[in-house]
């Protein structure tokens, strides 16, 4: 099962939802190789999320195996898997009033003793992880004041100072404006380019034209396929997946999406 090149294996992978009938995952294989972009697109309820809970090991599959870096997820402690992966969910409840710091800060818990305190190198990591996404000036700022752009890249800061391999993002620009949106695609180009292995999902095809070296599309209770973007993202594939007419188009050498009639 060690594969050299794969940051991610998944190999005959049965997943089931409680008291469901059938598995929702059936024999599912998928390789991530180092260093890629991969792209999760499906409509709703087609397991997007599920999937990167199953490889960050928050779910158990009832069988088969999910490997990182050639290791079982399921021998992997949880305080290690923390310093191999970060997760940047859609959006977070938080019940204190953090500063921007403080919540960046909780992202090196993985690597303290327990109950013990961040220091000044984690300080630093944390400094540095908010430069890197352009929102140092906010870092004594209370979550709470924040615009939901803001907390995003708040989110990216967090999953950065872990330091990670393995990045995971669960529809990391949804809901933001244009300006936000593209400078998320900006740090994400870099995060590549600096080796990470990234996992994101999306609605949005245009997006993940634009980033993907592999994408992978589900359909609820279907075996996923996957493939290059220039291969899969086709109007006739784009309109099954989704159920509405799609056209993919050349605009000034940039491939987009119309969708409907």
């Amino acid at each position: 099962m060690i594969e050299p090149d794969a940051a991610i294996t998944i190999n005959e992978l049965f997943f089931t939802w409680p008291n469901a009938e059938s598995p929702f995952f059936k024999n599912l294989n998928l390789r991530f190789r180092k260093g890629y972009t991969i792209c999760l697109i499906g409509p709703n309820g087609s397991g997007k999320t599920s999937l990167m809970e199953l490889i960050l090991g928050w779910r158990r599959a009832d069988s088969g195996y999910v490997g990182i870096g050639g290791r079982s997820i399921a021998s992997i402690p949880s305080r290690e898997r923390g310093q191999m992966m970060a997760l940047v969910p859609q959006e977070e409840r938080i019940s204190f009033s953090y500063s921007v710091l403080e919540y960046v800060l909780l992202g090196r818990a993985p690597f303290l003793p327990p109950l013990a305190s961040p220091g000044r190198d984690d300080k630093n990591y944390a400094r540095n992880s908010l430069d890197r996404v352009g929102i140092s000036h906010l870092i004594r700022r209370l979550l709470p004041s924040l615009s939901g752009g803001e907390k995003r890249m708040v989110l990216i800061a967090r999953a950065l100072v872990q330091n990670p391999r393995i990045m995971l993002l669960d529809e990391p620009v949804n809901h933001l404006d244009p300006a936000n949106c593209e400078r998320i695609i900006e740090i994400l180009i870099d995060l590549k380019s600096s080796g990470i292995t990234i996992v994101m999902s999306s609605h949005d095809p245009a997006i993940v034209l634009r980033l993907a070296d592999q994408v992978v599309l589900l359909r609820s209770h279907e075996t996923p396929v996957m493939g290059s973007p220039d291969k899969l993202l086709t109007s006739k594939n784009l309109s099954e997946l989704y159920g509405v007419i799609a056209r993919v188009v050349d605009v000034e050498g940039r491939k987009l999406i119309l969708w409907g009639k």
